[in-house]
């Protein structure tokens, strides 16, 4: 099994991803812990620069965070996946032409999960749920937080798992 992880914007978010992969069945699977251009620089982060520096392919799953959720979306002619996992979805970040990237994600047939904190500050729950509600493939799982930090790890890992066994 192959999986991407994509962090968030700043590099701490690397390592938390791998927390959040421990706790879930992809532990011992291979997987590309994806770091962003702009990490090795003075350059400013750039959405498109990231989207060209991510690896080109087919991976079973893509699993990202944060501005990750956008990038992924822009990568698809790049990237595709069996299942796709997406935590803190930046809402805000988002254009409105971005913005109708992520329901039509059902389109593809493909299972999607996203885990979003009720009062995250790029996005609440109920603004993601909106949007996704009444999609087939897509669910939307909601958190406690407001600070975009998603810090309890071992909760994440569950809803990933309990979400990969009702498949």
């Amino acid at each position: 099994m192959k999986i991407l992880a994509i962090p968030g914007k700043m590099p701490a978010t690397k390592a938390w991803l791998e927390r959040i992969i421990v706790q879930t069945p992809w532990k011992h699977e291979e997987i590309t812990l994806h770091d962003f251009s702009a990490w090795g620089s003075d350059d400013e982060f750039n959405v498109a620069t990231e989207v060209q520096s991510l690896p080109s392919g087919h991976f079973d799953v893509v699993i990202t965070k944060s501005i990750g959720t956008l990038i992924t979306l822009k990568a698809q002619r790049k990237i595709s996946w069996d299942k796709l996992v997406f935590i803190g979805v930046a809402w805000s970040l988002y254009s409105e032409q971005d913005k109708a990237l992520l329901p039509a994600l059902d389109n593809q047939g493909k299972p999607v999960l996203i885990i979003q904190e009720n009062h995250d500050s790029f996005g609440s729950f109920q603004e993601i749920n909106q949007v996704v509600s009444g999609k087939k493939c897509i669910k939307c799982i909601e958190v406690s937080g407001e600070r975009h930090q998603y810090a309890d790890v071992e909760q994440i890992g569950s809803i990933i798992s309990n979400w990969l066994e009702s498949l």
